[in-house]
């Protein structure tokens, strides 16, 4: 088996949720038959949101230092279940010689997989990816068209996402999740993207109008699949191209 490298504290329940989730797909009875996990909680990056506002500190030097740590670790390759820290993904490629796997066009590719018909994909993701329009590119390149929240219900929605940071996961959905999700299908969205780590702890799957694909289990089927040598990386990118 590879050795899987996470790159979490992005916040870190949702990171938590990311190892959680890698090991209970993975039905085997030994602590011996689960993928080896080197996992670092880079707390210390600064608030990706508030960069990509422009007015924050850059987060690369550290997000730079942290792939650089899990790679000296022992790493095969690297998963970051964090949607905004992709805005960085070249630097960070640069700076090591494994792979880091990319969240974004991972989801992106699910989208188009699961749910064939869609055309307009609305993006539950945090203020800094959708000024960026992270997902942009990347849905494009499938045919899929971008809906992102008006101004104020974008700001819920990042309320919801700071009080995940501060408390978790919760049991039941944010009600303001549930709303910014019907608010994107009212615009057009015949499928959505939690396109947020901490949004899936919030806002259950079925509680979305649409089908809505959950990028936080994206990344861990891939990332388990090619831990378990199922695929190559080169057949990922092949397969997100």
């Amino acid at each position: 088996m590879r050795t899987i490298g996470v790159v979490g504290g992005m916040g870190p329940a949702a990171a938590a949720d990311f190892y959680a989730r890698v090991v209970a797909a993975h039905c085997v009875l030994r602590d011996q038959d689960h993928p080896p996990c080197i996992m670092y909680s880079a707390t210390q990056v600064p608030d990706r949101t508030a960069f990509l506002l422009e007015n924050g500190a850059d987060p690369t030097p550290e997000l730079v230092a942290s792939v650089n740590l899990v790679e000296a670790a022992g790493a095969d390759f690297i998963a970051i279940p964090c949607n905004s820290a992709h805005a960085f993904l070249a630097s960070m490629r640069a700076a090591v010689s494994i792979p880091i796997l990319d969240m974004i066009a991972l989801v992106s590719a699910e989208v188009a997989r699961v749910v064939p018909q869609a055309r307009c994909v609305g993006v539950l993701a945090a203020s800094g990816s959708v000024k960026v329009g992270l997902y942009d590119k990347p849905l494009k390149k499938h045919g899929l068209v971008p809906l992102y929240p008006d101004f104020e219900v974008q700001d819920e929605i990042m309320a919801a996402i700071k009080d995940v940071k501060a408390g978790g996961a919760s049991e039941i959905s944010d009600q303001r999740l549930i709303a910014a999700a019907k608010h994107l299908c009212d615009k057009g969205a015949d499928s959505l993207i939690m396109g947020c780590t901490e949004v899936p702890l919030a806002l259950a799957a079925e509680d979305s109008p649409v089908v809505a694909i959950d990028g936080n289990q994206t990344l861990v089927d891939t990332t388990l699949r090619l831990s378990l040598r199922q695929f190559d990386f080169e057949e990922i990118l092949y397969a997100i191209r």
